[in-house]
C-alpha cells in the first residue's frame, strides 16, 4: 500500500499538477477566473456565468451557440497546455525520447481540464433545468453541441501536432553521451525515478496505460533539447492559429 501510494505520488499527473502550483502561480489566476464565473461569484451582477451557462447566438441558446463556447474553452485548455508545456518542458525531459510527446503531456495534463469540465457540466445542467426550465432533452441537444466544438477544436489541435511530430522525428537522430553513465539498478516494485527538478516514475500513455519513464541520462543534451525546441515552434505556430480562429 505505502508502495502504490508513492508511485501515485510520483506519477507525471499528479507531479504536473503539483508544480502547476509550485512554478508560474500567476497562470492558475486564469483558472481561477473561469471557476469564479461558472460558480457565480464573479461578474455575477452583469450576467457573467449565464455568458458560459446559457450561452446566445443570434438570439437562441441552442446547439450552435454551445457549441461556440466548446470551441473556445477548447481553445483556452489548449493554449494552457502549450504554454506550460513550454515553460516546464525542460523539467521532464523523459517525454523527448517518446513518441508524440506534446500528445502524452496533454493526457498527463489532465487533472485541472477533466476538474473544470466536470464543475462546468454540473453548473450547467443545474443552471438549464432549474433556473431556465429547459426540458432534459433539450438541455442534452445543447451539451451535445457543446462537446462537438469542444473536441473538434482539440482534434484539429492535435493532428496539428501529429503531423509535426513526423516531420520532428524524420530531422532527428539522438545524439548519446560518451561514455554512458552507469545507472544504479532499482529496488523491487520501484520505478528509477529521473530527477530533472522532477521526480517522475510513472506516466500516463496515449493507451491511457501508466508506463515507467525511462532515464535520458544517457541521450545527448543537443538532441533532448532540438526535440523540445522544435515542439516549442510547432506550439507557437498552434498558439497564433487558435488566436485567429477566435478572431473569426
Amino acid at each position: 500500500m505505502i508502495n502504490f501510494l508513492r508511485n501515485l505520488y510520483y506519477s507525471f499527473p499528479v507531479q504536473l499538477f503539483i508544480l502547476h502550483f509550485k512554478r508560474y502561480q500567476s497562470l492558475l489566476f486564469f483558472w481561477f477566473i473561469l471557476f469564479s464565473t461558472i460558480g457565480g461569484h464573479f461578474m455575477k451582477n452583469y450576467g457573467g456565468d449565464a455568458l458560459f451557462l446559457a450561452p446566445e447566438y443570434l438570439g437562441n441558446v441552442n446547439a450552435a451557440s454551445a457549441a461556440t463556447v466548446g470551441v473556445a474553452i477548447g481553445v483556452f485548455i489548449m493554449s494552457w497546455n502549450i504554454t506550460t508545456f513550454i515553460l516546464h518542458s525542460h523539467r521532464f525531459r523523459f517525454l523527448a525520447t517518446t513518441t508524440k510527446p506534446f500528445f502524452k503531456y496533454c493526457i498527463n495534463n489532465f487533472i485541472l481540464p477533466l476538474a473544470f469540465l466536470l464543475f462546468y457540466g454540473v453548473e450547467a445542467f443545474n443552471y438549464e433545468t432549474k433556473k431556465e426550465l429547459v426540458p432534459i432533452v433539450e438541455f442534452i441537444f445543447t451539451a451535445a453541441g457543446f462537446a462537438g466544438g469542444f473536441v473538434v477544436l482539440i482534434a484539429f489541435s492535435f493532428a496539428y501536432f501529429f503531423t509535426a511530430d513526423r516531420r520532428i522525428v524524420r530531422t532527428l537522430t539522438p545524439l548519446p553521451n560518451v561514455p554512458e553513465p552507469i545507472l544504479p539498478p532499482p529496488r523491487d516494485g520501484q520505478p528509477l525515478y529521473v530527477t530533472y527538478d522532477m521526480k517522475v516514475g510513472y506516466y500516463l500513455s496515449t493507451r491511457l496505460r501508466f508506463r515507467k519513464a525511462r532515464d535520458v541520462r544517457h541521450y545527448g543534451e543537443d538532441f533532448l533539447n532540438s526535440v523540445f525546441k522544435r515542439h516549442h515552434f510547432s506550439a507557437i505556430i498552434c498558439v497564433i492559429m487558435a488566436f485567429v480562429f477566435m478572431i473569426f
